[in-house]
């Protein structure tokens, strides 16, 4: 296939991420399927010491490329590299990040954006305009460290970006803390 033959290539990095990384992989493609994207599956792994790229070639999914051997860090970097498709969804494989916005955020790039960032979960980028932006994007911390790294340089070089809001959600330890708190809170 040539480069223009896809419509979007998934990056997703993981490290040590053997508990998630098969269902993330699965997950992103059948999501891209059912949006009947031609899309490819770049997961790039950052130095797993566990059984990460193992579980990787266990996964029976076409569109997968593993890439491994790649420094701390630079695994958005590498993927992009790589990448054959006219636009990029940048995934960790740690942030269990909704797709549903992603369809949305393909129409804005059509529209003319350079960049849809789903706030704190995942990047959506026209490859080719946002390559030198993507230089920033290395050894990041988590999501949100990501998208801001990402937007400081995009309008730094005159990209049209735009953040979609979305609600976050809260882990079940947070959930357990807000129903505690909630009665002392009524009482002030």
């Amino acid at each position: 296939m040539r480069t223009s033959d896809l419509d979007l290539s998934a990056i997703i990095v993981c490290r040590d991420d053997e508990e998630r990384v098969g269902h993330a992989v699965r997950r992103v493609a059948g999501h891209l399927g059912a949006l009947g994207l031609r899309a490819e599956v770049l997961a790039v792994d950052e130095g797993s010491a566990d059984n990460t790229l193992a579980l990787l070639s266990l996964v029976d999914e076409p569109s997968l490329q593993v890439i491994a051997g790649v420094d701390d860090g630079e695994g958005f970097l590498r993927g992009a590299a790589l990448a054959r498709g006219r636009a990029l969804l940048l995934l960790d494989a740690r942030q269990a990040a909704p797709l549903a916005p992603l369809g949305y955020a393909l129409d804005r790039l059509a529209s003319g954006r350079d960049a849809v960032a789903v706030a704190e979960r995942y990047l959506v980028l026209r490859r080719l305009r946002t390559l030198r932006a993507l230089e920033a994007l290395t050894h990041r911390r988590d999501a949100a460290d990501l998208e801001r790294r990402f937007l400081r340089r995009a309008r730094g070089l005159g990209l049209s970006v735009e953040v979609l809001a979305t609600r976050r959600r809260l882990t079940p330890w947070e959930r357990l803390r807000e129903s505690l708190l909630a009665p002392l809170a009524s009482r002030a």
